[in-house]
């Protein structure tokens, strides 16, 4: 038997996977041990581990994971090659990197899943979203750090000295395409898929020599407010945080603006458990004489929903119910349904026509049930 045969079969066994991993000294992940959302976590230019660490060595992720408030949160640092200098790699294709490193990494398992991202690390994050729609999905917001939305000054100047495509992708200049094609494909998105993207600025210059700022001769903003601001979410005013450009996603304890924004954002939008339920309403006194006909083409039918709980309706089915001396029936059936709610339904039958005699000939009565199948979104607690 072959070699890949025998590996196919004892990974067909859910307890032999378990007994690989005992053997092995691993410990193997399951769909059980995932919270239901999962924060990631995405550097900028010439970023790494050290992009979350603030002066008294308190780790941005690491304060998240023991801060009760975010007990229904995992927490993954994502990482991709961005070298001082000399990089290879465009925006796109780190796009894909991350999206890859994700993957692997069973961060797409969750239910819900959202994004800390600074400066360069925005840009990526939303060119993945965009080329990967079923991700897209999952995605409920993105907080940005000085993104540079519409590009830096400093990115344009230091394609003077590297050739990292990525400051390409940066630069302020009008012809940088990559930011024009990526801010209108992000808002060309339909409503139904859009993801929240909240900003927050820096209000301080970087010194020269630090970070990016090693391609300068003097302190300079990296990133402007209106760069930084573009694009984002109107009903959230973007934060400004008194640091600079590094600085701006080092907190050192959890009442650091950087820190706080975050965390208004997150419980601004709970996580959301949907649930699919079933709603009957009925409409009858659809009486009918004899012999005679009683239809509609446009029966219209509602069904209560609660638009705090964005309810809205999947689907719905009609028949017809409490029938009493009818014949020629023909079912019901929903010709389309209003975002409000509102089942549009046509039916059609016809009185008995047999009478009774003396006491002529009776009339019909029937009524129209239809069943809702409601989509809600139900906020959990933390």
């Amino acid at each position: 038997m072959r070699a890949g045969t025998v590996v196919r079969n004892i990974f067909s066994s859910v307890r032999a996977i378990a007994l690989v991993c005992l053997v092995l000294g691993v410990r193997c992940a399951h769909a059980d041990d995932l919270k239901p959302r999962v924060i990631v976590f995405v550097h900028g230019l010439h970023g790494d581990r050290e992009t979350w660490v603030g002066a008294n060595g308190s780790y941005w992720p690491d304060m998240l994971r023991v801060d009760p408030r975010f007990q229904k949160s995992d927490v993954f640092v994502s990482a991709y090659p961005t070298p001082s200098s000399s990089g290879q790699y465009s925006t796109k294709q780190l796009a894909d990197r991350l999206w890859k490193q994700l993957k692997d990494n069973r961060v797409w398992d969750h239910r819900e899943v959202v994004f800390i991202a600074h400066s360069l690390g925005g840009l990526i994050t939303e060119e993945m979203l965009l080329s990967h729609p079923a991700e897209a999905a999952k995605t409920r917001f993105i907080v940005s750090y000085a993104t540079p939305h519409e590009g830096s000054f400093v990115a344009s100047f230091a394609k003077i000295y590297d050739s990292d495509p990525l400051l390409t992708d940066l630069s302020d200049s009008n012809d940088n395409s990559f930011l024009q094609n990526l801010e209108l494909q992000w808002r060309s998105n339909p409503v139904d898929v859009r993801i929240h993207r909240y900003c927050a600025y820096e209000t301080l210059d970087t010194a020269a020599g630090e970070g990016i700022g090693r391609y300068l001769r003097a302190h300079t903003r990296v990133v402007s407010y209106y760069s930084a601001t573009y694009g984002c979410d109107t009903d959230t005013p973007p934060q400004k945080i008194n640091a600079d450009h590094i600085g701006i996603v080092k907190p050192t304890d959890r009442n650091s603006d950087a820190y706080a924004f975050f965390s208004r954002v997150y419980h601004a939008n709970p996580i959301l458990d949907i649930t699919e339920s079933m709603r009957d309403y009925k409409v009858g006194g659809l009486n009918v004489d004899c012999n005679k006909t009683a239809s509609s083409n446009d029966l219209q039918v509602p069904v209560a929903l609660d638009p705090s709980l964005h309810e809205h309706v999947l689907s719905a089915t009609a028949e017809l119910v409490d029938r009493q001396k009818i014949r020629d029936v023909t079912d019901p059936i929903v010709t389309k349904i209003d975002p409000n709610g509102v089942a549009h339904v046509s039916y059609s039958f016809r009185g008995d026509g047999r009478g009774l005699g003396i006491l002529g000939c009776p009339a019909g009565h029937a009524a129209v049930l239809v069943h809702f199948k409601v989509r809600s979104e139900i906020p959990e607690k933390e």
